[in-house]
Parts: structure tokens; C-alpha cells; sequence
């Protein structure tokens, strides 16, 4: 009898042990579970698990959305990226173009090579990324130019200039922000040397011939005469035929030119490079250097690429023409403006 009640003891004692041990390994099981329910996923494992579910039910409409989305961002950070680089030059932009100072002439007979530049801080960049920023339309004519993004010499636009019927002018004058003031216009002075680089694409033209001049680029003197230095698109054979084989193409114009005369062909619907490299002087102490495409097509020294008593003179550029005399539908893109120091800061980035 007193063994049966031991064992009897025995057996509640232990089941209540077990009892124990079940209630402890549920409320650690539990506990882990929470814990992992709660845990931080990382990244890798959230596109992971993205990957092996979320797409493997994706559409394509939504597929091709989430790519263009993406291209999108990227897209965006590019042109912020510039922005930023844009404006962080700004500051020195001034000094790089308020002074005037002469300084000394290469007397070279080519295009010099074009070694990276470390740096932009000393050019002045026109390029149209910023709509009509760093120009001014206080001459701009008939028609206001337009900022496209259908083609670009370099980054993403560049400045649209059309002419209909028997409209003259749409010009814009290089140095200011976008508005009709001249306030910021770039102004050259008595012994002002400098480089000036531009694009230009020819969309349609009607072309210019002696009588109706049709200018793409003026260095146009404060006397409002007629400009020193120009550039033109002519289709003319010459008094003699001298052009016949190529009479379509650039040429010069104005009196430090030495007035009239074919240049080089030009082709349409390709960009050109145009960089000039000028001092500027109203007392036959300038000189100038025209290159295309990388080539030295024209070159003068002794000139005076300041006329008529002009005390400084500017830059503008897009289509300036007499359109009673070569009515019609002329447009081509500018891009890539710039003014700087040497051959490789003007050239297009």
C-alpha cells in the first residue's frame, strides 16, 4: 500500500515536470516566431523577393513602364548633374569676360592641337541646356528663336531659328539671362581678344547671292552700321563661274573680310564646328581666324573689325537676311556657343 501511494507521487510529480517543460519550449517557440516576423529585411532580399514574385506576375505594359521610368531618372540626373556644374561656374563667368585686355598672338597657320581643358571656369557657355540663358533678344527681329530637344551639337538642345515669306531677322545677341534687356551683353573693346566658338545645322535655306546678304553670325558694332566681320550662306557661281563647282556654301562678309567671298561648301542637315579666334581694333591692329570643322578656311591681320567709329562691338547670331530679295522658308539649329581663351574651350563638349 505505501509503495502504490509512492508511485503514485512519483507520477503526479513528474507530469507536472513535463507540463512544465511543454508550457516553456511553446513560449520560446513563440518567441522566436515574433522575432522573425518583426526582423529588418535588407535591400538585397527585398529585390530579391521583389524579383521571385512581384515580376513573376508583372504585365508587360507594366514591365516597359518601369523602364522608361528608369530611363527617365536617369535622364534627370544627368541634366542635374550639368545644372549644378552650370552654375557652379557661373560665378567666375564674369571675370572671364569683363576685361578687355589684350594679350599675345599666336601667328599660327593651322588649328593648334586641342588638349583637354582641366577646367571651364574661364568660358562663357551659350549652349541652350538653359533655354535662352546667357543671351539676350533685345535684337531679335521678327520671329523669337525657340530652345528644341530634336537635335543637339552637344547635351540635349539647342536653338531653333526659322524665317518665312519675306521676314528679315531672328537673332539672338550673345550675354545675358533670356529676357530683351541688354543688360550682361558681352561687349569687346579696343585690343579685346578672345574665341568664339558655335554650331550650326542647316535644316532648309534660301540662299543668299550678291545684293541679299544672309548672315548666320555678326560682329556687330555699337554705330548700328553694318557689321565689320560676318559669316553668310551664299549659293553663287561668281562673276566668272570661279565657284561653279561648289557655289553653295559659307562666306565672308564685311569690310575687315575684305567684303565678300566664298569661304568653304557647307552640307546640309550635318553640324559644323565654326571657332574664330579674334583681337579686335577700330585702328587696323586685329586680326582673325576662321576655322570649320577643325580647318583654317580664312585669316586676316591688320584689320579693324571695329568700323565706322564703333567703340566696341557684339556678337549675334541666327539668320539675318533681305527677305524681299530671297523670300521663302529658311531655318537652321545653333548650338554650343561659347567664348573662352583658347581652341579647346570653345570646342563642343
Amino acid at each position: 500500500m505505501k509503495a502504490t501511494t509512492a508511485n503514485s507521487r512519483f507520477a503526479t510529480f513528474a507530469a507536472a515536470v513535463l507540463a512544465s517543460l511543454a508550457l516553456l519550449l511553446v513560449a520560446a517557440l513563440s518567441a522566436t516566431a515574433a522575432a522573425g516576423r518583426h526582423a529588418p529585411v535588407s535591400a538585397a532580399g527585398k529585390s530579391a523577393t521583389h524579383g521571385r514574385s512581384g515580376h513573376r506576375h508583372m504585365g508587360n505594359a507594366q514591365r516597359r513602364r518601369l523602364r522608361r521610368l528608369a530611363r527617365r531618372r536617369h535622364r534627370l540626373q544627368v541634366r542635374a548633374r550639368r545644372v549644378r556644374a552650370r552654375r557652379n561656374r557661373r560665378a567666375s563667368q564674369k571675370l572671364a569676360v569683363s576685361s578687355n585686355a589684350a594679350v599675345a598672338h599666336s601667328k599660327a597657320t593651322k588649328a593648334p592641337a586641342a588638349a583637354p581643358s582641366s577646367t571651364e571656369s574661364g568660358v562663357f557657355d551659350a549652349g541652350f541646356e538653359e533655354g535662352l540663358f546667357n543671351w539676350n533678344t533685345a535684337g531679335v527681329g521678327e520671329t523669337l528663336p525657340t530652345v528644341v530637344g530634336d537635335t543637339a551639337r552637344s547635351g540635349l538642345h539647342s536653338g531653333r531659328f526659322v524665317l518665312t515669306g519675306d521676314q528679315d531677322r531672328s537673332e539672338l545677341i550673345l550675354g545675358g539671362n533670356g529676357g530683351a534687356s541688354t543688360d550682361g551683353m558681352i561687349e569687346f573693346g579696343e585690343g579685346a581678344e578672345y574665341w568664339y566658338g558655335f554650331s550650326f545645322e542647316i535644316d532648309q535655306m534660301v540662299y543668299g547671292h550678291p545684293g541679299a546678304h544672309n548672315l548666320i553670325m555678326q560682329f556687330k558694332g555699337n554705330d548700328d552700321d553694318s557689321p565689320g566681320f560676318g559669316l553668310q550662306l551664299w549659293d553663287y557661281e561668281g562673276d566668272d563661274g570661279e565657284y561653279a563647282d561648289e557655289p553653295r556654301g559659307l562666306w565672308s562678309h564685311g569690310p575687315a573680310m575684305d567684303g565678300d567671298r566664298f569661304l568653304a561648301p557647307v552640307a546640309e542637315h550635318e553640324w559644323h564646328d565654326i571657332a574664330i579666334h579674334f583681337k579686335a581694333s577700330a585702328v587696323g591692329a586685329g586680326f582673325y581666324e576662321v576655322f570649320l570643322d577643325g580647318n583654317l578656311i580664312d585669316a586676316r591681320s591688320g584689320v579693324s573689325m571695329l568700323i565706322n567709329g564703333a567703340t566696341f562691338a557684339y556678337i549675334k547670331d541666327g539668320l539675318y537676311r533681305n527677305g524681299g530679295q530671297i523670300p521663302g522658308t529658311s531655318e537652321i539649329h545653333l548650338d554650343a556657343a561659347r567664348l573662352g581663351h583658347s581652341l579647346a574651350e570653345v570646342q563642343p563638349g
